[in-house]
């Protein structure tokens, strides 16, 4: 899966998972803050997150998430390639 496909679908999932924001609005620029996202709900996402995706969020990489491009950029560089 290309970064691409992999950004359409971490969009998607953030989507499912944010319900006081319209998904259109959700790109990866987005900050999770701004997606009203506190960092309870942040832990949260991404252990869901790890099982859609297929990837363990190392905790050290994850306190510097801000924005949902660091989520894509974290899953685009640590998927395993057999993953879809």
């Amino acid at each position: 899966m290309d970064t691409h496909s992999i950004e359409e679908k971490v969009i998607v999932f953030i989507a499912s998972k944010v319900e006081q924001v319209d998904a259109s609005t959700i790109n990866a620029a987005s900050e999770f803050e701004a997606l009203g996202l506190d960092s309870m709900d942040r832990i949260q996402l991404l252990f869901d997150a790890e099982e859609i995706f297929g990837v363990t969020f190392e905790d050290k990489a994850v306190k510097d998430f801000h924005c949902v491009k660091d989520m894509i950029d974290y899953i685009s560089s640590h998927r395993s390639p057999a993953r879809s």
